[in-house]
């Protein structure tokens, strides 16, 4: 009984030492998609080792991205070379989500996570940036807005995971029936893009492979004081920082005209436009229009 027990975990770790290998082939096949030279290190906090990607000019201006759920930082892939030529960019893996950062412990709140993203920028000696997130990390750009103000000088936050309003129950199900299935991820990428978009085969097959790596500490059970997160009138009202809300007229994880109503007055100097012909994951759906209005908002 105790040889089937010891065998059982030993084929467990196995397993996992595949799936990870598996999972980081396919993050460095997908990064044969950046079109500009990059670099490609860790930067040490008390949670864990954070990846970063950078690319660009070191003496420009920073701006820091922050990718989707399960997407990791290799989604900008398409969005990289136009911006790249203003700035210093720093493509950050967030800690706990798959990619191919390495936390040493979970998350409490959410304050930990803002005092995170605080260390990785005090380690790259950033005193203040521009941030641009996409969902999961467009909530994390809100949320550190919401503890560090003075570090960001600028925002974006495009199909802002909850945020401002709930998730549709869809999401749920869908999200759901990814777990260790590819037919599920099939599903789920189908259900946000309909006909419009196709993703490429390199990100895909990763987002797959993150989706078949079974790592506890990358599959966080997210607390009631973590996320997905709504954010108080009192929260959002606060936020004094430019910020260009960015809603994909398609949406479907939530209402986008029910998240306009409800985001438009929240911020001072908040602006909020709905995107046409796209959905949530925008900044792959229609990468010039982005690129460039991206652009504009952060120079002018």
């Amino acid at each position: 009984m105790k040889m089937s027990y010891m065998g059982g975990i030993k084929m467990k770790i196995l397993e996992q030492n595949y799936q990870e290998t598996n999972y980081l082939q396919s993050y460095e096949k997908s990064l044969k998609l950046w079109p500009t030279s990059f670099s490609s290190y860790f930067v040490e906090t008390s949670q864990g080792k954070t990846h970063i990607i950078e690319s660009g000019n070191k003496l420009a201006h920073p701006l820091v991205l922050l990718h989707g759920a399960k997407m990791s930082s290799t989604m900008w892939y398409s969005n990289i070379l136009k911006w790249s030529k203003h700035f210093r960019i720093m493509c950050i893996d967030i800690l706990g989500d798959k990619n191919k950062s390495l936390p040493k412990k979970g998350f409490t709140d959410r304050l930990s996570y803002a005092l995170w993203l605080k260390a990785v920028l005090h380690t790259l000696e950033i005193n203040s940036t521009n941030i641009v997130g996409l969902s999961y990390g467009a909530l994390h750009t809100v949320n550190f807005l919401t503890f560090f103000p003075e570090k960001v000088n600028k925002a974006v936050i495009m199909s802002p995971a909850a945020t401002y309003i709930p998730f549709h129950p869809l999401f749920f199900s869908y999200a759901s029936g990814m777990m260790n299935s590819r037919e599920g991820v099939e599903k789920f990428l189908g259900w946000i893009f309909e006909n419009r978009y196709t993703v490429h085969p390199y990100i895909q097959e990763q987002l797959i492979a993150g989706m078949m790596w079974n790592n506890s500490m990358k599959n966080e059970t997210l607390t009631e004081q973590g996320f997905p997160y709504i954010f108080t009138n009192q929260e959002l009202a606060e936020i004094q920082t430019p910020m260009l809300l960015m809603l994909g007229e398609n949406e479907v994880m939530y209402n986008p005209i029910e998240a306009f109503k409800c985001a438009e007055n929240s911020s001072p100097n908040l602006t909020v436009e709905l995107v046409k012909d796209v959905g949530h994951l925008m900044s792959m759906e229609n990468p010039q229009y982005i690129n460039d209005r991206i652009l504009e908002f952060i120079n002018k």
